[in-house]
């Protein structure tokens, strides 16, 4: 790599990673990227397949590599649950070890993530489910209540607890949130849904032993569509290969699953301005309170039937992404929440809701549903449109609009395919219909025995 390119920080950074038995391609160097802040940029044409840097696994970060989890009694380790012992563990190194100096050098300490928002800021985003996954008081929890209490106890082991701040441990959260990686012993040799686990499934991952902070491949920056490289696992490293021709001067990107522009700035604290993995989301609960009061059920009912619909497998949240396609089990939840009494005690009889088949009044209801949805939000879509002309707006409130103006025009542009196939005029119609074709029936059935009896 070219000393040119490289700040005193990333020249340490650079010596310690070779010296410890990683190898960077000369083509590969650091750049400040306008928005994104550094990043990797291609000094020369890469071709295809070609290796940027392998990282050995003992310069992993991880509660494996670190030398704290040996210094603490194994029982009150055992008892540290989800992140916090690797978040300990990288709290201790960077405060009492230099094992990974040059490493932390390169990390951010500020962070847009929604973790660090203001109420007012916060308050942007109303409307948006997002503001429901941000974890602050549960993170502030576990430190008052776990890490605290433990570093005052082994004062011998981690030193002055003043240093182990409520700050600190979200700062190194927040690192683990956007940069670790879910690295376990498998060498990749598997099927790619093996190698490219998913962002959200790796944060929900039980084993914190299999999550690590992989020096020089958490340096390069994400960009929804636009990812040239990515990270293959070997049994003693970790490859960055590219996946395609990068020309000098690109910026060279990994790829992390393509996450909606809400799951972007709640973990990585940035959007893409135009994201084809954009969703918004419903709640089961929108369903429930709408169509399960509205024909009759007391709150005990509607509890009960939407307790029924988690058990047989619905989920209690439903993404509509950007295709505008009515996800399949709003659609049974919706029609589970129609049903008759006697036709529901037959389906839980065969242990199955109905089947997510779109009529004019299941789209009635998912109507009522995505437009109730768009009344949670505090501005219209013109409203937001408008406000992103200007150009002095603060980073987190343009970004928030972007976030919120995104999950409107998906509500909307869902509510106008719906208005077109189902047209709201027609919506009782079918079941009109339905109705008039029993009572038919069962008169030509009360004719057929009147005649039989004759």
């Amino acid at each position: 790599m070219s000393s040119s390119t490289s700040t005193p920080d990333e020249a340490a950074f650079l010596e310690w990673f070779t010296s410890q038995g990683g190898s960077v391609h000369p083509a590969v160097g650091f750049k400040q990227w306008e928005g994104q802040g550094r990043g990797c940029v291609a000094l020369q044409d890469i071709e295809p397949d070609t290796v940027l840097f392998s990282i050995p696994r003992s310069i992993l970060l991880t509660t494996s590599t670190s030398a704290l989890p040996s210094l603490l009694p194994a029982e009150e380790w055992a008892e540290l649950g989800g992140w916090t012992p690797l978040i300990l563990s990288m709290m201790y190194e960077y405060l009492r070890t230099s094992t990974w100096k040059p490493y932390f050098s390169l990390l951010p300490t500020q962070f847009d993530s929604l973790m660090f928002w203001s109420d007012e800021e916060l308050a942007e985003l109303e409307g948006s489910t997002v503001l429901g996954k941000i974890g602050r008081d549960e993170a502030d929890e576990i430190f008052a209540e776990t890490v605290k209490p433990l570093v005052e106890k082994h004062a011998a082991i981690f030193g002055d607890a003043k240093d182990y701040s409520a700050e600190l441990f979200h700062r190194m959260g927040s690192l683990v949130l956007s940069r670790s990686f879910h690295v376990d012993s498998k060498p990749e040799s598997q099927d790619d849904e093996d190698e490219d686990s998913d962002e959200e499934e790796e944060e929900e991952r039980e084993d914190v032993a299999d999550v690590a902070m992989v020096p020089f491949a958490d340096i390069l920056n994400a960009k929804s569509g636009a990812d040239n490289a990515r990270l293959f696992y070997e049994p003693t490293t970790l490859n960055m290969m590219s996946t395609s021709h990068i020309p000098a001067g690109a910026q060279i990107y990994n790829t992390y699953a393509d996450p909606p522009n809400s799951d972007l700035l709640r973990r990585y604290g940035h959007v893409d301005e135009v994201n084809n993995a954009d969703l918004v989301e419903i709640g089961l609960e929108t369903v429930v309170d709408l169509v399960g009061e509205v024909v009759g059920m007391n709150e005990e009912e509607r509890e009960a039937r939407a307790e029924w619909l988690l058990e047989m497998g619905i989920d209690d949240t439903f993404s509509i992404e950007t295709d505008l396609k009515l996800p399949d089990e709003l659609v049974s939840a919706i029609r589970a929440f129609l049903l008759t009494p006697e036709e529901y005690a037959k389906a839980q009889k065969k242990e199955s809701p109905p089947k997510p088949k779109l009529d004019a009044v299941s789209a009635k209801w998912a109507r009522k549903a995505l437009e109730h949805r768009l009344g949670e939000y505090k501005t219209s879509i013109a409203d937001d449109e408008a406000l992103l002309q200007d150009s002095t707006l603060p980073l987190r409130r343009r970004m928030a609009i972007i976030v919120r103006l995104g999950e409107k025009r998906i509500l909307q542009g869902a509510k106008a395919k719906l208005d077109t196939d189902f047209p709201e005029g027609q919506a009782e119609a079918p079941a009109k219909d339905k109705k008039r074709a029993r009572e038919g029936k069962a008169g030509k059935e009360e004719g057929r025995k009147k005649k039989s009896k004759q």
